[in-house]
């Protein structure tokens, strides 16, 4: 049955008595506006004032200098760019970062002046660079950041946060920067590997021409030593040729060493004969004047001269070596003996006989000067003969050595016909590694990009930082404070719906008084709640849309959702003062403690402990937040479940209260006289 107006107009009409009540209805009314309002405030944009903050930066770094790829030095300050860009950011979620010495920082940091300290080390810059020298001497750079909790803790995690961006931005810096050399060397390496190409076809077109000529080499070593051999096989024979003359001539020495003796003999011997001949001329010539004057004188003489004949035949073949005409002169001896009888005739033939020997004298005297040079002569041919058995054995001997050079040098070209053959195949080896060099260098070199400045720059950002932090909000709210007002929102309301119990009694003591049934008592103390409730919720959305700017996304689950709140709300606190009178406004106060741990408000309950997230689906207060969050962000999922949590919690309390009046309404001793009143 739905209670009497009267009987909730009689709780209201109590209060229009003075100003002093009507003002204390005002005040409840008010209640969650203050809350909701001030808290919503309070946290409505805390990201977006950070440049209120003051921290401090020291700046410890010392600048180095490294060699660019130009050869050329240049100064590096890693900690001066990390402070410039600190302190000249200007951006609402940037601190007010103040550059200082490390004594006035620790100070401020001490005394709260200043919220963070970030110290950039000595060695920042040459960290930074250490990259580009020993990689055994390369090491990371460390910041150190210095937050005071004792002052603020949320503070540190933010400073953190902004450290961390910052960190970030210089990092991608510094790797771009490096990054940029390495394609810049990209360049490098492509003209290296293109002028080493160039030199490898020079060396494959030299190898060429070496294989050439190291062919032409094996063919002159091949007929070289072909040569050789021909000169080997020639000085031998030469030797041979030499060794006989030298035989030979040794013989012919020894041979003609006595002729200078036999010749001297001959000469003389010849110059004898000579002189006898001489003597017979003479002889001849007188017999013959002698027998041409006087018969008698020429017979006599003709005896006379056939005796000197046979003399003269004697001595000549007396003589060695004995002359041919020896035996001519031993006929003239016996002719003159025939020629005694015939004088006339002797006379005649004794002037032919002294004509010829007139011409032995002559001939004679010619052997005898013959002779005589030619025992002269002789001792100069013996000495020629044993010059030239001397200059035969000395040839004997070169002619051995000629032999055997000779043989050495065709194995020598042999030798060198076989290194010139191994040098063609190793030039042809040498030509065709050089081609395969040159193709792999120029197919090297084709792969090798080539950036220009823009390229390189493009693709050292990217390689820097290749993953960029892109957040897609679903269903997203636009600040802090609009993220907060449905938690914010419902502890408004809860804690404007314990302020009307503080000025309204639970339930109507005219109810209870009279034989009102206890479902009426129970409503009629709930109507003037739940109204004061819905009141409270129209001046709270007005403050936070119309002077905070909260706009949800959906207004009228908003709306909605604020008004089963404060029905839900009201319900319950309505219940406690109703059961356990002062004592449940006490049990409201934890009620709202396990409610506001338990609801997940601004951290995922997933992260609190287990015990919260035992409680999280039990308290009407998450899905009083769970509502508020959809209809402010958007998105409808479990809104249902929402209202019918939130209906099943109303009308939960709704029941126990109207046991309360049913209690209320049977007096005992306890009643009479409480133990302790509130």
């Amino acid at each position: 049955m739905i209670p009497s107006p009267t009987l909730p107009w009689f709780e209201l009409a109590r209060f229009r008595r003075s100003r002093l009540t009507r003002a204390a209805v005002i005040a409840v009314m008010l209640v969650p506006l203050f809350y909701g309002a001030l808290y919503v405030w309070a946290n409505i944009d805390p990201a977006g004032r950070l440049d209120h903050v003051k921290a401090a930066v020291v700046n410890e770094d010392q600048l180095v200098e490294i060699k660019g790829t130009d050869g050329k030095k240049q100064p590096v300050a890693v900690g001066r760019q990390l402070a410039g860009n600190l302190v000249s950011n200007d951006d609402k979620d940037n601190y007010d970062w103040v550059l200082t010495d490390a004594k006035d920082a620790q100070q401020g940091l001490a005394d709260g002046d200043y919220k963070a300290v970030l110290t950039i080390p000595k060695n920042l810059s040459k960290a930074a660079t250490s990259t580009g020298g020993d990689p055994a001497e390369a090491v990371q750079g460390n910041l150190d950041l210095q937050t005071n909790d004792a002052v603020n803790y949320v503070n540190g995690a933010i400073a953190q946060t902004i450290l961390t961006a910052a960190k970030g931005a210089l990092n991608a810096q510094v790797t771009e920067t490096y990054l940029d050399n390495v394609y810049l060397s990209f360049s490098d390496l492509k003209m290296a590997l293109s002028d080493a190409a160039d030199g490898a076809a020079k060396l494959a077109d030299g190898a060429d021409k070496l294989a050439g000529g190291a062919g032409d080499l094996s063919e002159g070593a091949n007929t070289l030593a072909d040569g050789n051999r021909r000169l080997a096989d020639g000085a031998s024979q030469l030797d041979s040729g030499a060794q006989r003359l030298s035989s030979g001539l040794g013989q012919l020495n020894k041979r003609t060493a006595p002729l200078p003796g036999a010749t001297r003999q001959l000469a003389d011997g010849s110059k004898q004969v000579a002189q006898g001949t001489a003597q017979i001329n003479d002889l001849v010539q007188g017999v013959t004047s002698g027998i041409n004057g006087s018969t008698d004188d020429a017979k006599a003489q003709i005896d006379a001269v056939a005796a000197s004949l046979r003399t003269l035949a004697e001595q000549c073949r007396a003589a060695d070596p004995a002359p041919a005409n020896c035996d001519d002169i031993a006929a003239a001896a016996d002719r003159a003996a025939g020629l005694s009888g015939a004088v006339d005739e002797v006379a005649n033939q004794a002037d032919g006989y002294a004509g010829q020997t007139q011409k032995l004298a002559d001939g004679a005297a010619k052997v005898a000067a013959g002779n005589a040079r030619l025992a002269g002569e002789v001792p100069a041919l013996v000495g020629a003969i044993d010059q030239a058995a001397g200059g035969a054995q000395r040839l004997a001997g070169a002619t051995g050595q000629l032999s055997d050079g000779a043989a050495q040098a065709a194995t020598g070209a042999d030798r060198l016909a076989a290194g010139s053959n191994q040098l063609s195949d190793g030039a042809d080896q040498l030509s065709a590694g050089a081609l395969r060099l040159f193709n792999g260098l120029d197919d090297g070199s084709d792969k090798v990009p080539d950036y220009d400045k823009s390229e390189r720059e493009q693709l050292a950002e990217t390689a820097a930082t290749p993953i960029e932090n892109v957040a897609d909000r679903v269903n997203p709210v636009k600040n802090n404070g609009e993220a907060l007002a449905p938690y914010f929102a419902a502890l408004a309301l809860w804690v404007g719906a314990m302020a009307i119990y503080l000025l309204l009694r639970p339930l109507s003591a005219r109810a209870i008084a009279s034989t009102t049934g206890s479902v009426r008592t129970a409503l009629a103390g709930y109507a003037p709640g739940v109204a004061l409730s819905f009141v409270q919720v129209v001046l709270l959305i007005g403050v936070l849309q119309g002077v905070l700017g909260i706009n949800p996304a959906n207004q009228l689950l908003f709306i909605g959702i604020a008004l089963a709140t404060g029905a839900v709300f009201t319900a319950i606190n309505q219940m406690l003062v109703a059961l356990l009178g002062g004592a449940g406004r006490f049990v409201g106060l934890v009620f709202v403690c396990l409610q506001l741990t338990a609801a997940g408000g601004t951290y995922p309950i997933e992260t609190a402990p287990p015990f919260f997230n035992v409680l999280h689906d039990l308290m009407p207060m998450t899905y009083s937040v769970h509502g508020f969050r959809a209809a402010t962000a958007g998105g409808g999922e479990g809104v249902t479940t929402d209202f019918l949590a939130l209906a099943l919690f109303t009308v939960l309390a709704l029941s126990v209260t109207v046991l309360a009046a049913r209690r209320r309404q049977t007096v005992t001793m306890t009643r009479l006289h409480p133990t302790l009143v509130v």
